[in-house]
C-alpha cells in the first residue's frame, strides 16, 4: 500500500490485562505499527475488555493457589516459562517471581474504558501499557485501588480516576458480551470494522500482514 488511506484503520484488541499473551501481543503490535506507518497505513488502536476469570473474587486470589487449582502448579510453571521466552523476543519482561496475587480485572478494565472516552487511543494506550508492566514486570496487584490510582495518574488521568471508573462496570460487561457473541473465547483477538482478523498473538511480520490485508479490504 503506497498511499496514505483517508482515515486510520480502527483496530480493536480484545484482551485481558493479566493475559501474558496479550502483553506479548502488545509489544509485537507496537513494533508492527511503526512498520505500518512507514508503509502509509495509520492504525487507531482501541482496547476492549475480556475477563479470563470473571468469577474471580473482588480482592483476587493467592496466585499459586489459583493457578494450582486451575492448571496444576507444574503445568502453570511450564506455561509461565513459555511466556517468558516468547516475551524476550519483543521486549515483554516477565517477573513471575514478584507476583503473589491473581487480581480481579474489572476495575482495571473500567479504567481503560474511561481512558478511551476521556483521552482516546493515546491515553488508553499509555494506561494499558502501564497496567501490563505493573503486573507482569513489577509484580503489582492491578486489582488494588491504590495501585490503579497511581497508574492512572502516571498515565495522565485526572484525580480519583478509579472511583469515577466504577460507573463503567456495566459498559465493560456489555463490551465483553459483544465479544463473546462474536465467538471470541480467547485473547488476544483483533477486530477491524467489527470483523475478526486475527486470533492470538503473532510475530511482528504477522501483525503487519494481517493489518495490511484488513486496510486494503476496507479502503
Amino acid at each position: 500500500m503506497n498511499k496514505q488511506q483517508d482515515k486510520p484503520l480502527h483496530l480493536q484488541v480484545v484482551a485481558d490485562l493479566i493475559c501474558p499473551w496479550c502483553f506479548i501481543g502488545k509489544r509485537g503490535l507496537d513494533r508492527a505499527l511503526v512498520v505500518l506507518a512507514r508503509d502509509g497505513i495509520a492504525v487507531d488502536v482501541e482496547w476492549l475488555p475480556y475477563q479470563l476469570n470473571p468469577s474471580m473474587p473482588p480482592d483476587g486470589m493467592d496466585r499459586k493457589q489459583f493457578r494450582t487449582q486451575r492448571f496444576g502448579w507444574e503445568n502453570a510453571l511450564a506455561m509461565d516459562a513459555r511466556a517468558v521466552e516468547a516475551g524476550r523476543h519483543v521486549g515483554a519482561v516477565f517477573r513471575y517471581d514478584l507476583q503473589s496475587r491473581t487480581p480481579n480485572t474489572l476495575a482495571a478494565h473500567g479504567l481503560s474504558r474511561m481512558a478511551w472516552d476521556e483521552g482516546g487511543a493515546s491515553l488508553q494506550d499509555r494506561l494499558v501499557d502501564r497496567l501490563f508492566v505493573a503486573y507482569f514486570t513489577h509484580g503489582e496487584d492491578i486489582g488494588n485501588t491504590d495501585v490503579l490510582e497511581r497508574i492512572a495518574a502516571d498515565s495522565g488521568m485526572s484525580r480519583d480516576a478509579v472511583t469515577r471508573a466504577r460507573a463503567y462496570a456495566a459498559e465493560v460487561s456489555r463490551l465483553e458480551g459483544n465479544a463473546r457473541a462474536l465467538g471470541i473465547n480467547g485473547v488476544p483477538s483483533y477486530l477491524a470494522d467489527g470483523h475478526l482478523v486475527l486470533s492470538g498473538s503473532t510475530s511482528v511480520d504477522g501483525y503487519v500482514s494481517a493489518i495490511t490485508d484488513a486496510a486494503m479490504r476496507l479502503r
